[in-house]
């Protein structure tokens, strides 16, 4: 089912996926600190930058590295190369459907992932919503493994070979 996104919401649903990384990565109890201290150096005279913080992100802890949560055995659904590389594709309008069903799922599931209620993106992000429809809804279930499933393509082409399940 092709989604026929507009500008607004393609930008909304590429930082609902720039924001969801950041947060699991900043709530890692692995790395925390070290994601906390990279979150501050990547702001700068124009506020936060996503492209830096993932760069130094991936430098520092490798770009298949995908961020845990306190929560015992749950993972993001992506590594950081490949939620970098997809909220470019989205931004980019170079998204395939399952990539952007995938985000959707993203931004309906992850606890990070939504922007500010009754924010100026906060109804582009309800709009975004309805036009993906069943694809982010409710019954999900597992949306970490749909992410992935859904991506498996996608991921391969990212990372490579070396796409671990």
């Amino acid at each position: 089912m092709p989604y026929d996104l507009t500008r607004a919401q393609r930008c909304v649903l590429a930082d609902c996926v720039r924001v969801s990384l950041v947060g699991w990565l900043v709530t890692d109890p692995a790395v925390d600190r070290k994601a906390r201290r990279l979150e501050a150096r990547a702001i700068g005279l124009l506020g936060f930058g996503f492209s830096r913080f993932a760069a130094m992100a991936i430098t520092e802890f490798g770009a298949g590295y995908r961020p845990w949560s306190a929560l015992a055995g749950v993972r993001f659904p992506l590594s950081l190369q490949e939620a970098a590389a997809l909220a470019n594709d989205i931004e980019l309008d170079m998204a395939g459907e399952d990539q952007i069903a995938a985000a959707g799922l993203i931004a309906a599931h992850s606890p990070y992932g939504r922007p500010e209620a009754g924010s100026r993106d906060w109804w582009t992000y309800l709009a975004l919503l309805d036009v993906l429809g069943p694809a982010a809804g409710p019954d999900a279930g597992d949306w970490h493994a749909l992410v992935r499933e859904r991506l498996r393509p996608f991921r391969h082409a990212v990372s490579g070979a070396a796409v671990a399940e």
